[in-house]
């Protein structure tokens, strides 16, 4: 009992069997490194350059190259349009013969007797790469003239690009070869698969591999089996470790550790978060609908937060006001002029009696010996008769319909009274009062703070 106020509510709802996608890291090493062994190997080579590109080769390769005037220097480029810089490099003062070969998608060049295959397309300032020695060599020689001779569509020699001339060889065609093949894209499962940490490969996550990650140090997707990966359309027969990874996994909230950092799969992929083991969460105000229920009130909804094991929501229940365009009850002014009345009437009622009883004393003092006493006395007699009908005369004022409340203050809409207390108490003494309208009780605003 006593006041009416506000009631601090609270409800804990655990969210700790929900399960969610991740990424937990698994090493932060990147294998990415500068051109400068290619670089140098460009410069000290005797005969060959050939170079297999999906953009523009990075501008201290092809500086590489024109220091070393003695190469004969071969270019696949896939797209001429978005490799102009490359195209432009070279002209009757440095001679390369370069070919657009549109079904180019990996990147790799080969000097002289080795070769280097790159993850990441020859733009990047940095990348990773694979050594691949003599024995090797063969099968990158055969794909590239494959490419070079088989599929190019335009072709620049000095300074004019048109259609390729014919190949001096017989046409390549593919074949199985021991350490690098030429596939279909991919259809198979792999035990393996990292992907560039860019949301726009989030679906090749769907494909066939047993366990998925994204790394920094990758710009395209790698599928990796116990003794190959694959990558672009090469599948190379030779084990390959990504580095820099992070493995995604699924567990429930309440199996993943609050210290670890993880990027949640439907977030960006770009930052990192905790997971919370509790959280509080204040919902505001609530206005009860009534004083009697304002114990049960609940927010509509519990917002949920994600990544939060457990949540502790908090809100307020504040008591019920009048609302704002509610006035003071008009019951008050008809209360007042039925007493304005009332106590008119009783003035005039006293005034009529204290006539009366003059006129009746005056009476009782006439002189019957008096000449003009016939006169007198029926003139007093007609008087106090007129006073005494006026005394006789009822009481025509009419109540108002209803009582006042005989605590609070009630104010009115045109669809409710509000009768505006501050304690249980009163609550109690006003449950029998009856109106023309719905009868609401609320407390006056910040009275229940």
């Amino acid at each position: 009992m006593g006041k009416i106020v506000a009631i601090n509510k609270s409800k804990t709802v655990s969210y700790k069997n929900d399960t969610i996608e991740y990424f937990e890291e698994v090493n932060t090493h990147s294998k990415k490194e500068s051109y400068q062994k290619i670089i140098d190997k460009i410069k000290n080579a005797k005969s060959t350059v050939k170079i297999a590109s999906t953009s523009n080769v990075n501008e201290k390769i092809l500086d590489a190259i024109h220091e070393n005037r003695e190469l004969n220097v071969y270019i696949a480029l896939k797209n001429f349009s978005n490799s102009k810089k490359t195209v432009e490099r070279f002209d009757e003062r440095r001679v390369a013969i370069i070919r657009e070969v549109a079904e180019l998608e990996n990147n790799f060049i080969l000097i002289d007797n080795i070769a280097y295959l790159f993850i990441n397309p020859l733009d990047e300032d940095e990348n990773t790469l694979c050594y691949f020695d003599e024995s090797k060599v063969p099968d990158f020689n055969f794909i590239f003239n494959y490419y070079f001779w088989n599929k190019a569509s335009l072709e620049k020699m000095i300074n004019e690009v048109k259609e390729p001339i014919e190949s001096p060889f017989p046409p390549f065609s593919l074949r199985k070869q021991k350490y690098i093949n030429v596939i279909e894209p991919i259809d198979k499962s792999y035990s393996s698969l990292y992907i560039p940490r860019d949301k726009k490969f989030n679906d090749a996550l769907n494909k066939k591999a047993e366990r998925n990650y994204f790394s920094d140090d990758l710009i395209v997707p790698i599928y990796i089996n116990k003794d190959s990966f694959t990558i672009g359309l090469f599948e190379i027969n030779e084990p390959f470790v990504v580095e820099n990874s992070w493995e995604l996994k699924e567990n429930k909230l309440e199996d993943i550790n609050s210290s670890l950092e993880i990027v949640p799969r439907n977030e960006l992929w770009s930052k990192s978060i905790n997971i919370e083991e509790s959280k509080e969460v204040d919902l505001g105000e609530i206005v009860s609908p009534s004083i009697e229920s304002m114990d049960s009130q609940e927010p509509k909804e519990f917002h949920k937060e994600e990544y939060v094991q457990e949540i502790i929501y908090t809100w307020v229940v504040v008591p019920p006001q009048k609302p704002k365009n509610a006035k003071k009850a008009s019951l008050y002014n008809e209360h007042k002029i039925y007493k304005e009345k009332q106590n008119k009437w009783k003035e005039e009622k006293n005034r009529n009696q204290e006539l009366l009883n003059n006129k009746k004393n005056e009476l009782s003092k006439l002189d019957s010996k008096n000449k003009n006493y016939e006169k007198n006395l029926k003139k007093i007699e007609n008087e106090i008769k007129i006073l005494e009908d006026k005394l006789n005369k009822k009481e025509n004022i009419v109540k108002p319909k209803y009582e006042l409340p005989n605590i609070g203050t009630l104010y009115e809409d045109k669809q409710c009274y509000y009768l505006e207390i501050s304690t249980y108490e009163e609550l109690e003494k006003v449950e029998g009062y009856r109106f023309d309208k719905e009868l609401r009780f609320v407390v006056e605003k910040d009275e229940h703070k």
